[in-house]
């Protein structure tokens, strides 16, 4: 508030009061943004430069650079009278927009050049903006590389195992290999019986299976 009432009316050159054609304006009344430069409320109608120096500011609409612009009363953001007076037509009825915070009742005013001191400071809130916006992001790719990883390891100990993934082995061997047996005839008193007998090593093979 205390600079906007220490601002004092500018001396304008006369060129600079009317627009210098950036944009083809119709129904403006040229006597009345005369009036409204000469005493500071708009600023000059400058001619927009392309190359950019610590003593001129950038419109956000058109990207030219001027030595001072207008300021928006809703968020204090820039614009240079040209864009101004095409996104707000003089006679317009409609109740037009902040192209910037999309506020209604979009009005403007002029406070004249910025300081040193208010550019080094919108620099510093610029900086940390930007900063901010990398930690955002950081933070997105580092929870995307966890999802990611957490995915994974869900579907890598959800697989099922089929009969065919296992084998079981048996330890022993349980086929028998049974060999002839040898049978003999002998006669016991007077009479002749055959008696079969199995090899020792058989039997002693089946006694350990037993076992």
């Amino acid at each position: 508030m205390g600079n906007k009432m220490g601002r004092r009316r500018q001396v304008v050159d006369e060129k600079y009061t009317r627009p210098q054609g950036l944009y083809v304006l119709k129904d403006i009344d040229h006597k009345k943004l005369r009036k409204l430069i000469l005493e500071s409320k708009l600023a000059p109608c400058y001619p927009g430069l392309e190359d950019s120096s610590f003593t001129l500011e950038e419109c956000p609409i058109c990207f030219l650079y001027y030595p001072s612009l207008n300021r928006s009363r809703c968020c204090m953001k820039g614009i240079c009278t040209e864009c101004f007076l095409q996104m707000k037509p003089p006679h317009s009825t409609r109740p037009t927009q902040c192209p910037f915070c999309k506020t209604s009742n979009y009005a403007v005013e002029y406070r004249g050049a910025k300081t040193k001191e208010e550019k080094g400071m919108e620099q510093v809130e610029e900086q940390k903006v930007i900063e901010a916006q990398i930690r955002i992001r950081q933070k997105e790719i580092q929870d995307e590389a966890e999802r990611m990883n957490t995915r994974q390891s869900i579907s890598s100990s959800g697989r099922i195992m089929t009969p065919t993934d296992v084998r079981y082995h048996d330890t022993y061997d349980t086929s028998i290999s049974v060999p002839p047996l040898k049978c003999t005839r002998q006669s016991i008193d007077g009479s002749s019986q055959a008696s079969c007998s199995a090899p020792a090593t058989t039997r002693f093979s089946q006694l350990r299976q037993n076992r």
